[in-house]
């Protein structure tokens, strides 16, 4: 038989062999597991991993919800790493430098936002000073949310490192808006692993920038509600928790501790635990406040010729609070991240955190598929950090019947959060939701008021109830319980608190502003005003710009537009717009935005929802991006966080040339 008579007889003998094993993969029952190996299998998983990926996951583990919602100020009982914070900021400490606040940034939410997250502030057995880096820790943080939601205003009597957290959601948003900063298409990973929360009407509820950290985008809300609940499900529901709760100081501390691959986190870098590597060294990634602004904003703030503004304001901003904490600044220590690279692949901060299929073969099996999955660096539906989410990968990946053989093991209760309002017959949500079963599932909800005067509860068997909270004449507490019931006849319970509170004369105005964050000269900027106002509908405006820009403000006052000067660098200009309501109580909104000097772009512009491909060439303000290889190319169009240049996820994608 001639040489290529046997190859071809040899390609279809494997042919029909293929055909046969995928016939009887398809055939086959599904591949029957017990849970307890599945379980064992991940553990062995991480266990095989670099010594960082354990200490990640012992930073971020959290302290239960009621030990967090018994924290008050000055308590004996708070946790260790509360009661040093509360040695270092005192309530007055947190008014004198948080002066013009948003009023929901109270010291009691910033203790417990802390409590939630027992490493920050945390002790070390390894000799290394615990209170020393929670002075650097507070002084980083404070520098950073302060850039996020200060007021920036020139004009106040505040020096600007005291107007942090001025600002509860982003400029332009409000709760009942729709549609925004959300991947929701259940057909693509985002809008499975992650399901945006609805409207009644059916819209999609919005994830813009709520809280010191300004959280945006359900997959990041996702994981943030899985830390603080146990689910993703509860903040993806109720966004707004983000804002009017302790989880809005709660966010920057877990924004501070999380890793977000191949970046370490904020916390291992000031701690000593990240170590740099030689690709790190070569890249410019040292320790110091420099590498944690490129942490958070890198891919708009750093790696420039010169410090950009932005990174100015937190090098400065950082000084103060240093100053103000007794935090030592070497004159060698690098503040800045100009001329700094991005983290990669081969720096000391690269882990494998996402559960991906392990395509491997074995023997061991019927169709010879590993019913295993494998950690990668890129991101995914399914995090090492989720409990659970291990099992969910092996089930999403293969026909696979995985049995429970760890019957008995009782659920967990979830009555939510307490909340606060200024009550005229309001309904009020009681949700159970958050409530789960690790290796099975609830079949009973039961709701009971246990304190306060007596409230009708409406669908007291379901997850989520109801009750309608009087107008009252002084502040009111009511105090309800939730006992659940899993289908092995285990239960638990939990208790939420409601507080109705007097509501005064006059609600003042809440001011909001929107625009873009930088321009080029030439073009013309439109900043939008969002007025709210429970109690008033007539309003006084007064717009003004910095620098001496002409503002052409619209004819109902709700927007002002200018048309950006020439300049030779980057300059920030800033508008502003004092709004005054009918009882003339004033209030004023500021936006600041960036305006660049007039480029030719070499390629074509990025566009969002384009399908990019390895090597495809983009120009965004001035400068060109590369999209990356494989699978990170699928980034490169998805969303406005991969925006070259400006989203705050864009390195995940592009490489800047």
């Amino acid at each position: 038989m001639k040489i290529n008579q046997k190859k071809a007889v040899l390609q279809n003998s494997l042919t029909l062999a293929l055909i046969g094993m995928a016939s009887a993969a398809v055939n086959a029952e599904p591949y029957e597991m017990l849970l307890s190996d599945v379980l064992a299998d991940e553990q062995a998983i991480i266990a095989e991993q670099p010594e960082g990926l354990a200490l990640v996951m012992e930073s971020i583990r959290t302290l239960d919800n009621d030990a967090v919602e018994a924290i008050t100020v000055g308590n004996p009982n708070n946790p260790d790493n509360v009661k040093r914070v509360e040695s270092l900021i005192s309530e007055a400490d947190w008014n004198f430098l948080f002066v013009e606040r948003h009023a929901q940034y109270t010291y009691l939410n910033f203790l417990k936002g802390i409590g939630k997250f027992p490493a920050f502030c945390g002790n070390y057995d390894d000799g290394r000073d615990a209170e020393a880096i929670c002075r650097k820790s507070l002084a980083t943080m404070f520098a950073h949310f302060t850039q996020e939601t200060g007021g920036h205003n020139a004009y106040s009597e505040y020096p600007e490192w005291r107007q942090g957290l001025y600002y509860l959601r982003e400029v332009g948003w409000s709760e009942g808006t729709s549609g925004g900063y959300g991947i929701c298409d259940p057909g693509l990973w985002q809008g499975e692993a992650y399901p945006c929360g609805k409207f009644e009407d059916g819209s999609y509820k919005s994830y813009f920038g709520r809280g010191a950290k300004q959280l945006s985008y359900n997959y990041n809300y996702g994981p943030f509600s899985h830390a603080i609940y146990g689910n993703v499900e509860k903040l993806l529901n109720e966004p707004e928790l983000v804002a009017d709760s302790w989880l809005n100081l709660a966010s920057a501390v877990f924004f501070y501790l999380y890793p977000q691959p191949p970046k370490p986190s904020m916390l291992h870098v000031l701690d000593g635990t990240w170590q740099p590597n030689q690709a790190d060294l070569n890249a410019g990634l040292v320790p110091g406040f420099g590498v944690t602004t490129m942490i958070i904003n890198g891919g708009v703030e750093c790696g420039g010729s010169s410090e950009h503004i932005q990174s100015q304001n937190r090098i400065d901003y950082y000084r103060e609070f240093a100053n103000y904490l007794d935090v030592p600044v070497p004159d060698d220590e690098l503040l800045g991240c100009a001329n700094m690279q991005a983290f990669d692949a081969g720096g000391a901060g690269a882990l494998n955190v996402h559960w991906e299929e392990d395509w491997g073969w074995t023997p061991d099996t019927p169709t010879g598929q590993t019913y295993k999955c494998q950690l990668v660096a890129y991101q995914g539906p399914f995090s090492a950090f989720v409990e659970g989410d291990y099992r969910k990968c092996v089930e999403d990946k293969f026909d696979v019947n995985i049995i429970n053989d760890l019957e008995g093991v009782p659920p967990t209760a979830d009555a939510g959060g307490d909340i606060s309002l200024f009550s005229d017959n309001t309904k009020v949500t009681l949700d159970g939701s958050g409530s789960h079963d690790p290796h099975g599932e609830i079949v009973s909800y039961q709701w009971q008021q246990v304190f306060g005067n007596t409230l009708e509860i409406s669908q007291a068997d379901q997850a989520k109830a109801s009750v309608i909270v009087p107008k009252v004449e002084t502040e009111t507490l009511y105090h309800f319980e939730l006992t659940v019931v899993d289908d092995d006849g285990q239960t638990a319970s939990d208790t939420m608190a409601i507080t109705a509170k007097v509501a005064p004369d006059n609600f003042p105005p809440t001011v909001a502003l929107a625009g873009p964050q930088s321009v080029k000269a030439t073009e013309t900027a439109v900043i939008r005003a969002t007025v709210e106002d429970p109690d008033d509908t007539e309003f006084s405006f007064n717009w003004r710009g910095s620098n001496g820009i002409s503002l052409d403000v619209a004819e109902d006052n709700r927007s002002a537009s200018f048309v950006a000067p020439a300049v030779e660098s980057e300059t920030t200009v800033t508008v502003w717009l004092d709004v005054t309501d009918s009882v003339n109580e004033p209030v004023t909104a500021s936006h600041n935005l960036v305006i660049k000097p007039a480029s030719t772009g070499e390629y074509p512009a990025w566009e969002l929802g384009k399908n990019y491909v390895e090597g495809e060439r983009v120009t965004n303000l001035g400068d060109n991006y590369e999209c990356k290889a494989f699978p990170y190319s699928g980034w490169c169009g998805v969303a406005e966080a991969y925006k070259p240049g400006e989203g705050y996820a864009w390195q995940d994608a592009w490489i800047k040339l």
